[in-house]
């Protein structure tokens, strides 16, 4: 029997009854995320992929805190604890679902899918739904237009393909069998087999299924037209499979068991992986064998420094990326000492702003970081940006040394999450009611 589980990110001390019954869990706890990923038989996608973009080393985060006590060789209580991370996961027969902790007062975790949308790029507004299934196929869907285009960055994945052709320019290996059947008496044709690239070939196929399957899901349809880019990857692929055949879906899958390993072609292997969760998320069962383990996980600290981004960036600010080695801040001369603070404005006495998604702020580390950033670029305001669901003042701190003659301070910004929300696009409104709001208090920092 199936049992399932529902637990907020950042929670701590999350008692469960019955420990016996969910015990399983035990085997994905207290272990790193990436030891997960990577761990055979394991069918678990990671977002986002690249565990070395999170700056806060998400690949270090465990999906769950686990602590138990026994009696008699039996479990007598057990209580977890949640971070940063969020989405499905389940092992053996049970099935754990980690939504935002903003989803307190709603059945459907709108803070996390307008993340999404936005990091994503994706306009969707009326999502309802009815398991956590649903969501999770929602989800695999959002990320497709993003792994697909990443893809295709990298041009239209080629391999060896065996082609047979009968005619008198022979550059291959002779098919005497073929030669017989089809040349005898001699005509002046010569059927031969050829080794040679083909843009045409299983993983291409995989893709072209899985556009095919999505474009008859709603939320798919709109998101392979959801802008001139993803379209044209898609018309890309679909031009360069014309052999494609709706009947062959088995066989494609069973070709594309073994992941890509091309070292050119890196970003087709998450795409392999996201294209076989789409296709076989009918048949998808969590605990289909014991201790095996399925799911879609986000790293919220990552989600939401991306998504300040897409608030921030267009106002002017800089968004290093310590993994493209862009908008790199040095300490030293001769470029020593790089740093990568989340976002600074490129004017001198400016802005550098940090975004935190946690519930609290080291008040060491936290704080050592920021002053050290406002020290290097002379800035005057260093603030940290929270997500809160209630109203909160910001909270302003001056500085002393330096800072108390240039009128430095360190604020504490909080972004509004609205509660009580029936539907995704009331939901996306507010939201963007509460960004004009911090964009203000931002700018008027002073007053």
């Amino acid at each position: 029997m199936m049992e399932s589980l529902k637990f907020k990110d950042n929670t701590s001390d999350i008692s469960i009854d019955e420990p016996e019954k969910y015990y399983s869990l035990s085997n994905i706890a207290n272990r790193p995320v990436s030891e997960l990923k990577d761990e055979k038989g394991f069918n678990l996608l990671i977002f986002p992929n690249s565990l070395k973009e999170c700056e806060d080393e998400a690949g270090k985060q465990c999906v769950l805190s686990l602590q138990d006590k026994w009696k008699e060789d039996k479990c007598i209580s057990m209580s977890v604890s949640t971070g940063n991370l969020m989405g499905f996961i389940g092992i053996g027969d049970v099935r754990l679902s980690i939504q935002s902790r903003f989803a307190e007062h709603t059945k459907e975790d709108y803070f996390l899918h307008y993340m999404l949308q936005k990091v994503l790029s994706i306009n969707l507004f009326n999502l309802k739904h009815n398991t956590s299934d649903e969501q999770v196929f929602d989800f695999l869907l959002y990320l497709f237009p993003k792994y697909l285009n990443e893809a295709l960055s990298q041009g239209l994945y080629k391999s060896y393909k065996y082609q047979e052709y009968n005619d008198a320019n022979v550059k291959g290996v002779i098919d005497i069998n073929q030669h017989i059947r089809r040349n005898i008496p001699f005509n002046g044709h010569v059927a031969y087999r050829t080794r040679e690239f083909s843009y045409d070939n299983p993983v291409t196929q995989l893709v072209r299924h899985t556009i095919e399957y999505i474009r008859h899901h709603n939320v798919g349809r709109m998101i392979l037209l959801n802008d001139a880019e993803t379209q044209a990857s898609v018309s890309r692929i679909i031009y360069a499979t014309p052999t494609y055949n709706v009947q062959s879906r088995q066989t494609v899958i069973k070709k594309n068991i073994r992941p890509v390993q091309h070292p050119y072609f890196t970003h087709y292997r998450v795409l392999q992986k996201l294209c076989l969760q789409i296709l076989h998320h009918e048949g998808l069962k969590y605990g289909t064998k014991k201790d095996e383990v399925y799911g879609i996980l986000f790293d919220g600290a990552w989600l939401w420094e991306e998504y300040l981004a897409t608030l921030l960036v267009p106002k002017g600010f800089e968004h290093p990326q310590n993994l493209k080695s862009k908008g790199t801040v040095y300490l030293g001369k001769e470029k020593k000492f790089p740093r990568y603070p989340d976002f600074y404005d490129i004017k001198e006495n400016g802005i550098i702003l940090d975004a935190k998604y946690k519930r609290d702020i080291d008040t060491r580390n936290d704080i050592n970081q920021m002053v050290t950033y406002l020290y290097r670029l002379k800035g005057h305001l260093g603030g940290f940006i929270q997500p809160t669901d209630k109203p909160k003042t910001t909270k302003k701190y001056p500085l002393l040394g330096y800072g108390i003659d240039n009128k430095v301070q360190i604020s504490l910004f909080n972004l509004l999450i609205p509660q009580k929300i029936d539907s995704q696009k009331d939901f996306n409104s507010q939201m963007m009611n509460s960004e004009t709001e911090l964009y203000h208090l931002i700018q008027n920092y002073e007053d």
